[in-house]
């Protein structure tokens, strides 16, 4: 039996309807996102920091007979000290150390003059092997301590001016973290009522639904603690490894190895091995030994400390950590850390439960 013209008629306009429907969403959401787009990292922090104090939000409210709002105040409170604390001292202890770094390259322009060491008569074996690298590799070791003199002090200058450029923005960076703190409250305090309705949305039944969340539940804890934990403790290690050796700027290097450490080659050995190359050019073997088994200790570690740490909630594929961090990091900026391996870790999770559906 055919439609009546009546009842085709009433499907179009239903149709119709739905698809303006549709389409007022997207320019809606696309107009959201024009609002929010100047705050988005603001935002993003406080749903980074919400989510790693969930569980002790949870506690307190409980603790506090159910008052939500009153165990939000009391973390959001607390957050500034417990956070914005120590930035402030490791920043300004950074500025200052690569300050000291520039001046010390800049009083020294024989700090990398290799003759001495490359002297047969001083050095006979260091000098067989130049000379045999320079017949090898065609290269023309003469030239060497000048280009990274050169190098040194470019990266130095580099560092010195980010750093200036940093500070110079501290206002906003001052505005931002209090933006984020205010955010931070209300996601807080609301923010498991607001995800439940947004993942009601999705075509899923509720087993299904709470199988899925549990599951990125757990990989979005196994790389912010995994990753970020390590990367945290190879860059102590390292700050602490450079000051027991003498070397200038610890707490340089340190975050430099922490941010290193994120990824999954090289990592913090970038870091430490030019600090032994750098004792054993001066001459202080024993130091250099020390930092040798330091650094080796610190490399390794990774790859203790991470598993353990992963482990109690679930494997987080290198390959994806690696392409995350770094398209993060060009997408999102010190954000990208962990929104780059967290975002194509969540695909992958929503693309294998889309797969199980569909395959069911």
């Amino acid at each position: 039996m055919s439609d009546t013209p009546g009842s085709s008629e009433k499907s179009d306009s239903q149709t119709l309807r739905r698809w303006f429907a549709v389409g007022a969403v997207v320019v809606v959401l696309w107009a959201v996102w024009l609002v929010l787009k100047p705050m988005r990292m603001p935002i993003a922090w406080a749903a980074v920091v919400a989510f790693l104090l969930y569980p002790v939000q949870q506690r307190l409210t409980r603790a506090l007979g159910g008052r939500r709002s009153a165990a939000a105040g009391i973390l959001t409170a607390l957050t500034p000290i417990a956070i914005f604390g120590p930035l402030t001292l490791i920043g300004i202890a950074f500025a200052q150390q690569i300050a000291g770094i520039t001046t010390a390259l800049q009083q020294k322009p024989d700090l990398f003059d290799l003759a001495q060491w490359l002297d047969p008569a001083l050095h006979p074996r260091i000098a067989q092997i130049a000379a045999w690298a320079s017949q090898r590799f065609d290269i023309d070791l003469s030239q060497l301590p000048q280009l990274l003199h050169e190098g040194a002090q470019e990266w130095a200058g580099t560092l010195a001016r980010s750093s200036g450029a940093l500070f110079l923005n501290t206002a906003g960076m001052v505005l931002r973290f209090f933006l984020m703190l205010f955010v931070l409250f209300f996601v807080l305090r609301d923010g498991a009522l607001g995800f439940g309705r947004l993942a009601a949305l999705l075509p899923l039944s509720g087993e299904k639904r709470e199988a899925l969340f549990t599951r990125l539940g757990k990989v979005l804890r196994a790389v912010v603690y995994g990753c970020g934990l390590t990367a945290l403790l190879q860059g102590a290690l390292v700050s602490i490894g450079f000051a027991i050796a003498g070397l200038s700027g610890p707490i340089v290097f340190g975050v430099l190895a922490c941010v290193l450490a994120l990824l999954p080659f090289g990592g913090a050995a970038v870091i430490w091995v030019p600090g032994v190359l750098y004792l054993l050019a001066t001459g202080s073997i024993g130091w250099a030994i020390f930092l040798l088994a330091w650094g080796a200790v610190v490399s390794t570690s990774d790859n203790f400390i991470r598993p353990v740490i992963i482990s109690r909630y679930t494997p987080v594929p290198t390959l994806l950590v690696f392409l995350g961090v770094i398209g993060g990091v060009s997408a999102f900026g010190l954000l990208g850390f962990i929104a780059g391996p967290v975002i194509l870790v969540l695909a992958t999770e929503l693309l294998r439960y889309t797969e199980g559906s569909i395959g069911k």
